[in-house]
């Protein structure tokens, strides 16, 4: 997948509110502060899918693709999957899968939060 195969790819997903943003160089994508995928090295797309999901296992079980580990060095991001530009035809289905988790997961994250105000700034007196 060329650069602009992915920036297609991209601002399929920006229409469904992920947001462009880059991080060590490269263009990823996020939604709110979460990143879900990345255009990375030998032009692959990792993305963010749960290592103990039925996606991960299927996106691993394809040809060449791989946990990704950034920099190609030895640390393993385990609920990432890389997939090599040969897979192209299968990045938008697990970039929107990854998408899909993130925004749900900030969802959870924002019902959470408390109504319950700070109070910062006080002695205790």
């Amino acid at each position: 997948m060329t650069g602009s195969d992915y920036e297609a790819m991209a601002d399929d997903l920006v229409a469904r509110g992920a947001t462009h943003a880059q991080m060590m160089g490269r263009p990823i994508l996020k939604v709110g502060s979460t990143m879900f995928a990345a255009h990375v090295g030998g032009d692959r797309l990792a993305v963010k899918l749960g290592r103990d999901t039925a996606e991960h296992a299927e996106a691993l079980a394809l040809p060449g693709a791989t946990v990704w580990a950034p920099g190609d060095g030895d640390r393993y991001f385990y609920d990432w999957v890389a997939l090599p530009a040969s897979l192209e035809d299968e990045w938008m289905r697990f970039a929107e899968v990854a998408r899909t988790r993130a925004q749900t997961s900030l969802a959870i994250q924002s019902d959470r939060k408390s109504p319950a105000k700070s109070k910062k700034g006080t002695t205790g007196r």
